[in-house]
């Protein structure tokens, strides 16, 4: 399971950072250093002088008994004196459950059988799953009658690090850099980065520059599969290659003491292995609508993004309001919305609460296909991952803190998501009619963290 470009894997990594390492709004440095600690949680993160200790646990898991993932995380950040600061966190993931293929819910249990190695066992495929029941440990697994066809014997795991430092090059101006490697059982990456940070205007315009670029290896535990072939061709390869190049580019303006926006524009571009091995698309009979067999998926070569981001926070004491949106396209002819709204709620003098709530939408890519008919010619792209369809998601969630003390502080945060979609269209033939084509997940999240400051 390739957990780097996953949902699941962009859900944990979105949720852990919005509280590992993160401070409430209202810690935000105010201009001119008018910054006023009117709770014990505004104290700000990047005080100079300063170690920060973090450790973070994350549960994660879908309905219906899909995915359920353990998340760990630690970090340490050192403020020093000067403006430089240095960073660096660990990370590890743990993930089991049943994760959809793409194949379509049919009328009959359905088997799915993994390619074969020719330099192994004589380039011959191994013994078929009986049709009644598989543990999914040799990759072979047998889907009962209407349900959705998943692996309930995935199971993967995930190591990453990341270290950066941010230095103060000139007056008014920083440098960061960093990067960060994940390995996972049949996946890897790594990354690095670079940015500059340019403060105007008595530091209330800020102007930012940074360059990404990533080197993600495939490595499928069942070999890289011949794209559009059947479960029964044989490997191409056992792994393949992506790289992935993004600038963003963006600026910050103070317009009041107590309030900020800010506007970013990035752009991003990949090259090479995108296909997830392990997705397949089911071949249907246009006339019965019973899928007959499924070929794996291709997608293209390349990959171009480009979205802006909008979003400011306005305190009024230490209850600070945080909204954002985000448009996003691709020449994959993916068009995205993301709308957020937070709300800073101080209670009492060291405790805080966080409400929020998330709206995404995104229109299909232009190769997403539920299915291809059987008798018409494959075409050069095709995916029926849930991932790359047409679907809207809602976020509601609720993130809370306390500091017991001047180095101690406490936090946590629950979050419910759920997709939406088209679930029938009548107008298909045959089976198909009846049959739920929606795969989209429903989660429950919690997280519980600690961080510790030392002078």
């Amino acid at each position: 399971m390739q957990l780097k470009p996953g949902a699941v894997a962009a859900t944990l990594g979105a949720l852990a950072a919005g509280l590992l390492g993160a401070t409430p709004a209202a810690a935000e440095d105010a201009p001119n250093g008018t910054e006023a600690h009117l709770n014990a949680y505004n104290e700000t993160a990047s005080e100079p002088g300063t170690l920060i200790a973090e450790t973070a646990l994350l549960a994660y898991e879908e309905d219906q008994g899909r995915v359920r993932a353990l998340e760990g995380e630690a970090s340490l950040t050192w403020n020093d004196a000067n403006g430089s600061v240095f960073a660096g966190k660990f990370t590890y993931d743990s993930l089991t459950g049943a994760t959809p293929n793409g194949a379509i819910r049919s009328v009959n249990p359905q088997r799915f059988q993994p390619p074969t190695d020719p330099a192994a066992n004589g380039g011959h495929l191994p013994a078929l799953c009986p049709i009644d029941g598989c543990t999914g440990s040799s990759g072979t697994y047998v889907t009962p009658a209407g349900e959705l066809p998943v692996d309930h014997g995935f199971k993967d795991h995930r190591e990453a690090v990341d270290i950066g430092a941010t230095l103060p090059v000139a007056e008014g101006l920083k440098l960061s850099f960093g990067g960060a490697m994940s390995n996972e059982t049949d996946y890897t990456s790594h990354s690095a980065r670079i940015g500059l940070a340019k403060d105007l205007n008595q530091k209330n315009t800020t102007l930012s520059l940074g360059f990404n670029y990533e080197r993600d290896r495939s490595a499928p535990f069942t070999g890289v599969p011949q794209p559009l072939g059947d479960m029964g061709s044989r490997l191409i390869g056992r792994a393949r290659v992506k790289q992935v190049y993004s600038l963003v580019a963006g600026v910050t303006q103070v317009l009041t003491p107590n309030w900020l926006v800010q506007l970013n524009y990035s752009y991003g571009h990949s090259a090479g292995y995108h296909t997830d091995p392990y997705k397949l698309v089911s071949l249907v009979d246009s006339f019965t609508g019973d899928p007959f067999f499924s070929v794996y998926e291709k997608r293209p070569g390349e990959r171009n993004r480009h979205s802006i981001y909008a979003g400011t926070k306005l305190a009024l004491g230490s209850y600070v309001t945080d909204a954002s949106v985000r448009w996003y396209h691709d020449s994959w002819k993916i068009d995205a919305w993301t709308v957020a709204f937070s709300e800073h709620v101080p209670v009492g003098h060291s405790l805080y609460l966080e409400p929020e709530a998330r709206w995404y939408h995104q229109t299909a890519a232009s190769f997403f296909r539920h299915y291809l008919l059987i008798e018409d010619p494959l075409p050069a792209y095709a995916s029926a991952d849930s991932r790359l369809s047409r679907f809207g998601a809602w976020t509601l969630g609720v993130k809370g803190g306390a500091k017991l003390s001047q180095r101690i502080e406490l936090y946590g945060a629950a979050e419910r998501y759920w997709q939406y979609g088209r679930h029938f269209d009548r107008s298909l033939p045959g089976n198909l009619a009846t049959t739920d084509l929606f795969a989209g997940s429903k989660s429950f999240s919690l997280i519980a963290g600690l961080r510790l400051k030392f002078h």
